[in-house]
């Protein structure tokens, strides 16, 4: 037997109907690889005694204890702190835990940012998106929700003189949100740059966040594209010793043909390395960019690519580009199958 927990997106948001698949299809290969045991399935999105809408008082409502928790990460980071996730344990005298989805240290981890994109992000050619002949920005830097670490490195480049090298956004306040933490004030950067295949995460077209599009799938305004070297990932789970969340951010970068560097978990880099991927951090050998802080080795790979023939470093690492563009689609399959037979030959 089992029991579902939790909400979903929307229905009619991008990402809504592909959760709602997942969770189904997890709880429905739960209760057959596990047809004996009581198990409690819950899908993590939003749930947590912090959320109001309900789902951990559900989750607390039971009255027979369960053999198993499976814990399914689907699109964000589990946002359950361990002392609540230790009472559940607690009290329904649970064995075994699984962690299922967005789970770096799971062996049935995978990865649905990537899995989605085979389905939602454009098939650009590489004429497209081939950066042009001496662009004219050093880097791109999209961010939209304020959250601290971006204020602080849109903060960093500014006093540096950088802005001007890149194309930087960042989102202005939203009432009752508090991504910005202790910051109070700061400077929006919005720019016109919806693409042609622009897809939201809601149902209303061209949504913004603090005048910032959400856009989940592309890389934006092509001429744009075109128009930069590197790219930034600007994730939205910085610090190291939080959970590792890779999201479309990243990919972006693989679609895209472009050099990334991660403004976020330098265990990233590490992460992708394991699943195939290629770094292009040889190129700036001197700066330790996947163990210093991530504000410092920003700045210090962008003033350094100042000095640099971007042209010639861009046909440098073409192969590699191309190769991690074939490698994200490949990747984005296997991510699919694994989600399908989360438990052959591990339960």
């Amino acid at each position: 037997m089992f029991e579902r927990i939790g909400t979903t997106f929307g229905q009619y948001s991008s990402y809504g109907p592909k959760e709602k698949y997942i969770f189904d299809s997890t709880v429905n290969q739960v209760d057959k690889h596990f047809p004996d045991n009581r198990n409690l399935v819950i899908n993590t999105t939003w749930f947590g005694p912090q959320f109001g809408n309900g789902q951990w008082e559900r989750a607390n409502s039971f009255k027979q204890d369960f053999d198993n928790l499976f814990l399914l990460s689907v699109i964000d980071p589990l946002y359950l702190y361990k002392e609540d996730l230790d009472l559940l344990i607690e009290k329904y005298n649970i064995k075994n835990v699984y962690k299922i989805g967005m789970f770096e240290d799971s062996i049935y981890e995978w990865n649905f940012h990537a899995l989605i994109g085979k389905d939602v992000m454009p098939s650009y050619t590489d004429n497209q998106i081939k950066m042009k002949e001496n662009p004219a920005y050093i880097y791109m830097l999209y961010q939209r929700k304020p959250r601290d670490h971006r204020i602080e490195i849109t903060e960093i480049l500014r006093q540096r003189d950088l802005l001007k090298h890149g194309v930087v956004t960042l989102g202005a306040p939203e009432p009752g949100e508090t991504f910005h933490g202790h910051h109070k004030n700061w400077e929006a950067l919005v720019i016109d740059d919806y693409s042609d295949d622009y897809i939201g995460s809601s149902p209303r077209p061209n949504e913004r966040y603090g005048g910032v599009p959400d856009d989940l799938v592309t890389v934006g305004r092509l001429d744009l594209w075109k128009d930069h070297f590197l790219y930034i990932a600007s994730e939205t789970v910085f610090n190291e010793w939080e959970p590792l969340l890779i999201t479309e951010k990243i990919w972006k970068s693989m679609i895209g043909l472009r050099p990334y560097i991660v403004h976020g978990n330098p265990k990233t880099y590490s992460w992708l390395k394991k699943h195939g991927f290629k770094t292009f951090n040889q190129y700036w050998k001197h700066i330790d960019v996947e163990n210093i802080g991530a504000h410092d080795t920003v700045y210090r790979v962008i003033e350094f690519l100042q000095t640099q023939d971007l042209n010639s470093m861009y046909v440098d690492m073409l192969s590699d580009l191309e190769y991690n563009k074939l490698r994200f689609y490949e990747f984005s399959k296997e991510q699919e199958y694994i989600m399908e037979n989360i438990f052959n030959e591990k339960a």
